[in-house]
């Protein structure tokens, strides 16, 4: 049993274990990174580590390192368990853990897999606790503070993927929370193309309502028009690839997506991420904030508009204003027939 000397009931072990990588990731960024500060603030004070390849010491660094103008930082690592397959190894993990200082969080993501009863890496046994697995017992085991036993200040949250049955009331909740709607039928069709692969859901879901302009809801031929087939590709990862000013990346999605749809449909696309990225940009230079951001630009996903944020930094107001004005005279030559639009959308990207 461990002895604290300073207590402190502020969590400061996060296990965040499960299959569902996406409401992993999105609780991280929309529930757990905002408490920091704003975007700015938050990001001096996270540090990311992989357990395949960080040492001990680099983590304790890590976590003793004191927070920049907040109250705490976060320290999240992926692949906690990579290393720790002796008892000699987890019983200094442990110790690390154990002395995590009230100013940092220590976020621990775990990928897991569900099968039969129970998960395949942190095992639970209802008919005998002692037989689960060792980071879950240790989590459960109180701590001495002067002298009395209290809980360990710890947080354990699971994150399961939907059951297949499930996925069209995911997409519809999903879909409202981002402000707009999908019929039953629409969210039917949509989770028979990505199963219950919530990334995927998610991609699709934003490009899907963008597609009808947030304006009515989804019905199912919206769904089989806008929707990538299998979801092999989506045109939101090409346009957050011209946000990160990645040419090449975006040039070889804009190739694979021009296969299965029409250019115009992705042109939309695109000149929607570079309004918002413009508006998003004249924020920033007002002085406003995330939230602030958010509302002016009519997105109520943190996580979203934090992207946003992360891309429109890397263009000044002066070329966005240029790269929409691009956008609106392709808009015009391929209207006029001055010129094929999937060549110019080539010659575009190329030139950001």
């Amino acid at each position: 049993m461990s002895d604290l000397s300073h207590p402190d009931q502020k969590p400061t072990v996060y296990i965040l274990y499960g299959d569902d990588l996406y409401a992993m990731q999105t609780f991280l960024q929309e529930k757990m990174i905002p408490r920091i500060g704003e975007p700015g603030i938050a990001e001096l004070n996270i540090a990311r580590l992989d357990g395949r390849q960080a040492g001990d010491e680099e983590l304790r660094t890590a976590i003793q390192t004191l927070p920049f103008l907040a109250e705490r930082r976060l320290v999240i690592l992926s692949h906690p368990l990579a290393r720790l397959t002796g008892k000699s190894a987890q019983e200094k993990f442990k110790q690390i853990l154990d002395h995590v200082p009230p100013s940092t969080g220590l976020v621990l993501l775990i990928e897991d897999e569900w099968y039969g009863k129970t998960w395949r890496t942190l095992k639970t046994d209802p008919r005998d606790p002692k037989k689960d697995h060792w980071l879950l017992r240790w989590a459960r085991e109180p701590v001495l503070v002067e002298g009395k036993e209290q809980p360990r200040p710890v947080i354990i949250k699971v994150f399961a993927l939907p059951r297949l049955a499930d996925m069209p009331g995911w997409i519809m909740k999903e879909a409202r929370v981002r402000g707009g709607e999908f019929t039953r039928e629409a969210a039917a069709a949509l989770a028979n193309l990505v199963g219950n692969n919530t990334r995927q859901a998610s991609l699709e879901i934003e490009k899907i309502l963008a597609y009808v302009d947030y304006q009515r809801a989804v019905e199912l031929e919206d769904v089989q028009i806008a929707a990538a087939p299998g979801g092999e590709v989506n045109v939101f990862e090409m346009v957050d690839a011209m946000g990160m000013r990645d040419s090449q990346q975006a040039l070889k999605l804009l190739h694979t997506l021009l296969e299965e749809q029409e250019a115009i449909a992705i042109f939309g696309m695109i000149v929607r991420q570079f309004r918002l990225l413009l508006q998003v940009r004249e924020a920033l230079d007002e002085g406003l904030d995330a939230n602030e951001t958010g509302n002016v630009i009519g997105l109520r996903s943190s996580f979203q508009v934090g992207k946003l944020i992360q891309q429109a930094k890397k263009f000044s107001l002066g070329e966005l204003v240029l790269i929409y004005h691009r956008l609106l005279e392709l808009d015009l030559q391929s209207k006029s027939g001055q010129g094929e639009l999937a060549p110019a959308l080539d010659t575009f990207v190329v030139n950001l």
